[in-house]
């Protein structure tokens, strides 16, 4: 049984963190889509969310953009000779411009989705072009309405502010120097339109103050690179702790099942036990010392790795936990920690796919057969941690448990291969209660009265 508290590991360590930032955890992949490690399937299931709503946001700002820039526009341009026709102009020219950002956008978005569908991260090129265009909408919308007015009042239209939506778009990806970027073309854009007032028409000196918003612009993109900057480190703090997490789970999963370590994980078990009804099964490889004696150490411990995976995998597959591998055996737990309908039931189904598989094991190899021996018993122990506060152990103690190990050993003696108590028998299906059949009472080693037990016909 794994160590849950090892220094090495720390897995206790890991698991109280991520119970205190679980939900930190969660929200920060689902809205992130941050790639840490492209094998973390939630941060791929988060970046499908980021990219459906961050095409519903640019929809969203560029929808109330135009209808401010139109309303801007409208106020100016009402009372102006032939009013009619220049609005229906500027629509045309304005939805036209619409289209090809919607289009755009669009074959952005199946862009960046069949990456998605391939797990791997889209080239930086696509960023940089979506920034570039997203933030020259605004002055596409003053070129535009400066085909109807004079620049500079097409200009004062388009408020400073209206960048910042834009802008801040480029958050989402999570990296300082885009959101700068943005910033920097936001105020490349205003500066090539001051130079083009001042070069064909007189304004005044309040006019070129105004002009100082370009620095808050460049201090906005300062501002959101920092934020996108500091959320990316919360990101990748976050995922650190969830791979960290899912790696040692895994490794845990590997001393026993998986639905068991999920179980001991959610858990905070703590030195102690509970008292449990569970069946215990005891199975031991016959003549292994003799067997052994014949092998290399390496050649040994491949036969044992040979004969565990098919066991144990039956073990799992009944919903039990290989407690301890006792050399040439191991002890497996029904019934705890995960409670089981009828533990009876399937610690003897795990017994007869063991067997099965045995068969095959022993048709698939050159060499004398290999031979089990199985003992269960059924009732009550204790089931929880034991040890000490650096060292812990998953295990189930008892007088039940004992007497499995000695009901396993009687099959040497009556020359069986599985053998079970009678608690065990009287709580079984009826189907497989007729797969046995009853012994004489037998003493064992330990209890002052004879035992009743029974044996696979």
């Amino acid at each position: 049984m794994t160590d849950i508290n090892n220094p090495h590991s720390n897995l206790s360590k890991v698991i109280e963190k991520m119970a205190a930032n679980s939900n930190l955890t969660k929200f920060l992949l689902k809205y992130s889509g941050w790639n840490l490690n492209p094998t973390l399937a939630t941060t791929w299931q988060g970046k499908d969310f980021v990219i459906a709503m961050r095409f519903r946001l640019v929809q969203l700002i560029a929808v109330v953009f135009l209808f401010l820039d139109s309303t801007f526009f409208f106020m100016q341009i009402k009372d102006n000779e032939n009013s009619f026709t220049k609005i229906t102009i500027y629509l045309m020219e304005l939805i036209a411009s619409a289209v090809v950002f919607c289009g755009y956008e669009l074959w952005y978005q199946k862009k960046r989705l069949m990456y998605q569908a391939r797990k791997e991260i889209e080239p930086i090129f696509y960023k940089v072009l979506t920034v570039t265009i997203e933030n020259a909408i605004p002055f596409v919308c003053i070129l535009i309405q400066s085909l109807h007015l004079r620049l500079e009042i097409a200009y004062t239209n388009v408020y400073l502010i209206e960048h910042i939506p834009f802008m801040l778009l480029s958050i989402l990806y999570l990296r300082f120097w885009l959101c700068f970027y943005a910033a920097l073309i936001a105020s490349m854009g205003r500066i090539i339109l001051l130079i083009l007032i001042l070069s064909f028409s007189e304004v005044d000196k309040q006019f070129l103050d105004e002009s100082w918003g370009i620095a808050e612009i460049l201090l906005s993109g300062f501002i959101m690179g920092t934020i996108a900057l500091l959320l990316r480190k919360m990101i990748e703090s976050a995922i650190a702790v969830a791979s960290e997490k899912t790696k040692l789970h895994d490794i845990f999963g590997r001393f026993v099942s998986k639905d068991v370590a999920d179980q001991i994980v959610s858990k905070d078990l703590k030195i102690g036990g509970d008292n449990v009804n569970a069946s215990v099964l005891f199975l031991d490889i016959r003549n292994f010392t003799h067997r052994s004696s014949t092998m290399t150490p390496e050649d040994a411990v491949a036969f044992l790795n040979q004969l565990f995976n098919f066991t144990v995998a039956e073990v799992e597959k009944a919903g039990g936990m290989v407690n301890k591998f006792l050399g040439d055996g191991f002890m497996a737990v029904f019934g705890a920690p995960l409670s089981l309908p009828n533990s009876c039931n399937s610690a003897v189904i795990c017994a007869i796919g063991i067997f099965e598989k045995l068969q095959l094991f022993n048709v698939s190899r050159l060499g004398e057969n290999v031979s089990l021996g199985i003992g269960i018993n059924y009732g009550p122990m204790v089931a929880g941690v034991m040890g000490t506060d650096t060292r812990k152990e998953y295990t189930v103690i008892g007088d039940i448990v004992n007497t499995a190990s000695r009901i396993e050993s009687l099959n040497k003696e009556f020359s069986t291969s599985l053998l079970i108590s009678q608690s065990v028998y009287d709580n079984l299906d009826a189907n497989l209660k007729d797969q046995f059949e009853s012994m004489p009472p037998t003493m064992v080693k330990g209890k002052d009265q004879p035992i009743s037990i029974y044996k696979k016909i």
